[in-house]
């Protein structure tokens, strides 16, 4: 119970705010493991036919950029403004706009918002705000998840992987965390999620809906790579957490919230509020990189008002 109103009162709707430095916050208690090689990608050519590689989305970390500015409200449908041109892959971005049947040349991504559908393509155009290359990358992300983090699809399987509950089941959706991939020099690879999120339902099996990914620990907003500084991926963090540690030296659960002065008191402590963003493979009503809503929404980066991108949702 006391889990329960804590996780509640982590995601009210007013407590949205920019990460504070906090006097009990640990660095780490646990030991970083070896940088793993990055991901490499390449594109093959002939004569006759050139095609653009799908390139993954693994980048280091510690790596300083400005932070967005997002804009009030829930994100509506309009035309992707003119910025850089990239070359996406097949299927992403929406596309030639030559009419069916007729010449001319490809003028770039289209405008025209589609519903988020991971059966038929991602296709994420359409956000004011964002330019191609940050639309390819979104949509890249969230391709890289529905292709991998099935492979995390029982809780048993990820358990093995070296993931541990922190303990939020009650809440209906259930976070297990891989503390040491949390602690490595890698972000937004798929194939090594931070975090995931399972939709706990009574009398139903667990069902992995996203994935948590989150930057290096201590990291602020400003270490967002560049190509996540857009309205589609909006970053939060966790400000009033406290976790203690379980017999499990590979698990913390959530034991309570931060007191008046920021603190946590009673033998737990917190962990950097490090940024994270979500990574739905399912249909989600505020978009694919929403937040949770209401339990356990975490707080936005200076206030900002939280997305809810409806031109790009679904029912779960």
């Amino acid at each position: 119970m006391v889990l329960l109103v804590a996780l509640a009162a982590c995601g009210s709707s007013g407590n949205k705010a920019d990460a504070p430095a906090a006097t009990t916050t640990i660095a780490s208690p646990i030991p970083t493991t070896p940088d793993r090689s990055a991901k490499k990608s390449h594109a093959a050519a002939t004569k006759k036919k050139h095609k653009a590689s799908s390139a993954t989305t693994t980048v280091p970390k510690h790596t300083g950029f400005f932070s967005p500015t997002t804009g009030a409200g829930a994100i509506v449908a309009a035309a992707v403004q003119s910025g850089e041109q990239v070359a996406l892959p097949p299927n992403v971005g929406g596309g030639s706009s030559t009419p069916h049947g007729g010449g001319g040349s490809h003028s770039g991504p289209t405008t025209t918002v589609k519903p988020f559908d991971p059966g038929d393509g991602i296709d994420l155009s359409g956000t004011p705000g964002v330019t191609p290359a940050q639309q390819h990358a979104a949509e890249q992300l969230l391709r890289d998840s529905i292709r991998d983090l099935p492979a995390f699809a029982s809780q048993s399987a990820a358990y093995a992987a070296g993931f541990r509950t922190i303990g939020d089941a009650i809440t209906g959706d259930e976070h297990m965390i891989n503390w040491a991939w949390a602690a490595d020099s890698n972000i937004l690879d798929s194939k090594h999620p931070e975090a995931l999120v399972y939709k706990i339902r009574p009398g139903w099996a667990p069902l992995l809906e996203a994935a948590m990914y989150t930057l290096a620990a201590g990291a602020r907003f400003s270490d967002i790579p560049p190509l996540f500084q857009s309205p589609l991926t909006q970053f939060h963090v966790h400000t009033n957490l406290c976790f203690r540690a379980t017999s499990d030296p590979l698990q913390y659960v959530v034991a309570g919230l931060t007191d008046a002065s920021g603190n946590c008191n009673g033998g737990t402590f917190k962990f950097p509020a490090t940024p994270m963003i979500h990574a739905w493979i399912v249909a989600n009503p505020c978009g694919p990189f929403s937040a949770l809503e209401g339990v356990g929404a975490g707080q936005t980066n200076n206030n900002e008002p939280v997305n809810c991108d409806t031109a790009h949702a679904g029912v779960l």
